[in-house]
């Protein structure tokens, strides 16, 4: 007798590592959360979302609060990893300002980006540990970089000193967490599309950023 195409997925899915599962939990966790708010999903919906029993998921965590908190670390990674935003290779401003653009937007258009930010700004409360290394760690260690970056290319003469220069992540990032904040406000119905802020957006960072003595030749 043949087997069902269920026992064939459930066959499947015992292969599967610990870590595996645990990143699919995680995964269904992060729907679930930023979509329903913590408090009204239980572990029963978790395990159901992540294809598994209540005794399975408890297998890989001990708590709602657990796989919370898993979540936050597995964000904090995924952040760390990506500290290369910005670029070190001796580039005109036009090509910074591209390749700096283009890893953000690629970052803010991606739909778990949307639920993370959703989930931070609901439930941060409920790990102030993490976030307060988030905050401390993670984007410290960003606007750092960012900062040394400014810097290298101010010595350069690509780059003109200025207001945006010397608070470049924060100011640099706020159009695109403008757009992230209507974009969740307006349910995905921003009043501008990502494709025409980041083309605004390259042009104020460029209007902003070009050194005095390239002003009369403009930029590309």
């Amino acid at each position: 007798m043949p087997a069902r195409k269920e026992d064939v997925v459930t066959e499947k899915r015992r292969y599967l590592s610990s870590a595996a599962r645990k990143e699919e939990i995680l995964d269904a966790a992060l729907v679930e959360f930023s979509d329903r708010t913590y408090n009204a999903v239980s572990m029963e919906r978790l395990a159901e979302c992540a294809g598994m029993s209540k005794a399975g998921i408890y297998a890989h965590f001990k708590s709602k609060e657990e796989i919370f908190h898993a979540l936050l670390e597995r964000m904090t990674k995924q952040l760390c990893d990506f500290q290369g935003w910005l670029p070190d290779e001796d580039l005109t401003l036009p090509e910074l300002v591209d390749v700096y653009l283009d890893r953000l937007y690629a970052t803010f258009d991606s739909p778990a980006t949307i639920s993370v930010y959703r989930l931070l700004l609901a439930e941060s409360a409920r790990a102030p540990a993490l976030v307060r290394h988030w905050r401390e760690e993670v984007a410290g260690g960003l606007r750092e970089r960012a900062q040394l970056i400014i810097q290298r290319n101010i010595e350069r003469g690509v780059i003109r000193p200025g207001v945006l220069t010397e608070h470049f992540f924060p100011l640099a990032l706020a159009p695109a967490l403008l757009w992230l904040n209507s974009s969740m406000l307006s349910r995905g119905d921003p009043s501008i599309s990502l494709v025409q802020l980041r083309e605004a957006h390259r042009q104020l960072l460029l209007e902003l950023l070009q050194p005095e003595v390239s002003r009369g030749s403009g930029l590309n």
